[in-house]
């Protein structure tokens, strides 16, 4: 059996950005495997086939080098011709064309040399340091002496059981919306709902507003909002935290830096975003129960506000808001049954919403893969969500002891490490991580 030197388990966006810094440190493009059967830097996020998906930031923040920060934007400039992106608040361009961008990043990273891209997916992960076993799907069972996990964001799933007592073309339930391909399948003048209220619901919107559609949408959210549109920001200033910190003393001093202005205005999401980049140091400053109680009373407040929209999507919003044509119906969904001609969502409370299509909005699933490890090598993080990491990025193994070849980046570090959601720090990680391995691990396995 071959064994790998250094293997990258995913293929989306993490993946990527990891293979690009690991190639610009110098690392040998014949000492990498990459593993996932996508076009590499796509991934759920950015291989979407609507062109009413889009980036929810303006262009100037996605920074994949911390030298060229404007490197997406100059790219973008040349290389898209989207009159729809500019807004007010900046450029917000289209996901699929991030997802070329990635592509050429990695195209030109790899300057003609050959990468090896393994198809399949991890079901499995075992073994120890500098010899670890991984069982695909397919069957095939890879040994590498070093391992970066690159999942990125799970696939969505229902998240409820589902009868489905008749078939119908009329009817269609979509449990992966990301892909964007299920909006044209929808006819104008069907009614619709979506499962879950956040950016992914408004993606949805905005595709059905695009097309022109007439019927009606209903939301299903524990809460009736929307998260704010993206003003013009700028950091203007650097908050004085208090010390010593704590849960309770973090909320109250962010709602008092906060203005009392609404949340799409300028002037709070200024203050908003000089909150942001201390934020991750204080959650690691946080015990594991500290960090779960800020998470159930104030994560999805965070969420709302941490996920701002695009300018359009909110403006498709309030176009079906003004027609009338959008409600929202507060609670979670206990049962999705296909029946009588329709499809029925009962509630919570026992409220039933009927429609025609059923989109899955709810967001990230759990990944199953890191759910094994949690289970084998690793140790759950804080919000039992995925696996812990320290500072380093090394998977922390049952006993809180680092690893030395087997890493993580990407989304499902934030249990550990903070806010590591957007392109830009993700990215950051990656060249952290590249930097490490070169100095470091490249050494001590002789690779």
């Amino acid at each position: 059996m071959t064994i790998k030197d250094l293997l990258i388990i995913g293929d989306g966006f993490s993946a990527a950005v990891a293979l690009v810094h690991l190639l610009r440190q110098g690392i040998d493009s014949q000492s990498i495997s990459i593993l996932g059967k996508r076009t590499l830097g796509r991934g759920n996020a950015y291989d979407c086939v609507s062109p009413a998906f889009r980036l929810n930031v303006r262009e100037d923040l996605p920074i994949i080098f911390s030298e060229d920060p404007l490197h997406f934007a100059r790219w973008a400039k040349e290389h898209i011709n989207d009159p729809q992106a500019k807004t007010s608040a900046g450029y917000f361009y289209r996901r699929s064309d991030f997802g070329a961008y990635m592509s050429q990043l990695v195209h030109h990273q790899l300057s003609g040399r050959a990468i090896n891209q393994i198809q399949g997916e991890a079901q499995r992960i075992t073994g120890s340091e500098g010899q670890w076993r991984v069982e695909l799907n397919t069957g095939e069972r890879i040994v590498a002496k070093a391992i970066i996990l690159a999942t990125g964001n799970a696939t969505p799933t229902w998240p409820c059981t589902q009868r489905v007592e008749e078939t119908s073309n009329h009817l269609t339930l979509t449990e992966n919306p990301w892909l964007g391909d299920y909006i044209h399948r929808i006819p104008a003048k069907d009614s619709v709902l979506l499962l879950g209220g956040g950016l992914t619901a408004l993606d949805a919107i905005n595709g059905l507003v695009e097309q022109g559609h007439e019927g009606k949408v209903f939301v299903i959210s524990p809460r009736a909002i929307f998260p704010p549109s993206q003003a013009s920001w700028t950091r203007t200033k650097e908050p004085e935290w208090p010390n010593p910190m704590n849960p309770a003393r973090l909320v109250r001093f962010m709602r008092h830096y906060l203005p009392n202005t609404p949340s799409d205005q300028s002037e709070w999401q200024c203050a908003w975003e000089e909150l942001r980049p201390d934020l991750n140091l204080i959650w690691q400053g946080f015990n594991p129960h500290q960090r779960r109680i800020l998470i159930k009373r104030f994560g999805w407040l965070w969420n709302l506000y941490r996920f701002r929209a695009s300018p359009q999507t909110i403006a498709a919003y309030h176009q079906l808001r003004d027609l009338q044509q959008i409600e929202f119906r507060c609670g979670r969904a206990n049962q999705i049954a296909v029946r009588d001609g329709a499809i029925h969502v009962t509630l919570s409370e026992g409220e039933v919403v009927r429609g025609q299509h059923l989109i899955n909005c709810t967001g990230v699933a759990r990944d199953p893969l890191l759910d094994q490890m949690t289970h084998t090598i690793a140790n759950p993080d804080a919000l039992k969500h995925s696996i812990e990491i320290d500072s380093q990025l090394a998977v922390l193994d049952q006993n809180g002891r680092a690893y030395q070849s087997l890493w993580m980046i990407g989304p499902a570090t934030m249990g550990s490490l903070g806010d590591v959601i957007a392109a830009s720090a993700i990215a950051k990680q990656a060249e952290q991580l590249a930097k490490s391995i070169r100095l470091n691990w490249m050494v001590n396995y002789h690779v």
